[in-house]
């Protein structure tokens, strides 16, 4: 069965010499695997579509007898340069995309998570926030029944409902506090690594980044 389906790449990695198999989004299906043959060749021509954190419109082969589907062509809708050319925008970006993949079940579909990667990568693009990767997570805990919002700690409460409740466009009107941030920032990732059982590896990139370059840190 030949399926279109508008999603993003939450993450990708090589599959033999010249595929890819991608980790997909999509407003209809949910999360879904699926191979991306020959993207690598230097003629490859849906290489683009695989790089984590675009978003696009995709033509997916599903099979009832394979786990992977297979995608077979699309068009992009936006890969957010202005977020690629920012290393911190992009690390906050590859941050949400990490959570959503973690905190979200095969095949399972859920269009208000959906339309929450698209504002928060839309702010990161046009309106970005130093919040806008924390509120992300937030919100997505909310969603997947893991809520913190009865659990704010005590240096966050004046920001603690705006964090869940402000569009992710408007948050650039929220005064940033860095010891809010870092004490909301640690609930959330430990709340979440106990869920799951994993460390956040974005996260842990984004610590170096902060050790090597202070002034650089992502949002």
């Amino acid at each position: 069965m030949i399926v279109n389906a508008r999603g993003f790449v939450l993450s990708r990695r090589p599959a033999g010499e010249y595929d890819r198999i991608a980790t997909l989004y999509t407003e209809d299906l949910g999360k879904i695997t699926a191979r991306f043959v020959g993207v690598s060749r230097p003629a490859g021509k849906l290489k683009a579509l695989s790089e984590p954190a675009v978003w696009g419109e995709y033509r997916l082969h599903l099979s009832a007898r394979a786990d992977l589907a297979k995608c077979v062509g699309g068009s992009l809708i936006a890969s957010f340069p202005g977020t690629r050319g920012d290393l911190a925008r992009l690390t906050a970006a590859l941050y949400c995309a990490e959570l959503l993949e973690r905190l979200t079940a095969e095949r399972a579909p859920g269009p208000e998570k959906y339309r929450l990667m698209a504002a928060v990568l839309a702010a990161l693009e046009e309106h970005p926030s130093r919040w806008l990767s924390l509120a992300f997570g937030l919100r997505l805990l909310d969603m997947a029944g893991f809520s913190l919002r009865e659990r704010a700690p005590g240096s966050c409460a004046r920001v603690w409902s705006a964090l869940h409740e402000r569009e992710p466009a408007g948050l650039t009107e929220l005064a940033f506090d860095r010891n809010a941030a870092a004490d909301a920032r640690q609930a959330l990732e430990a709340h979440i690594e106990e869920q799951t059982g994993r460390p956040i590896l974005t996260a842990r990139f984004r610590e170096a980044l902060r050790t090597a370059k202070p002034r650089a840190a992502p949002a």
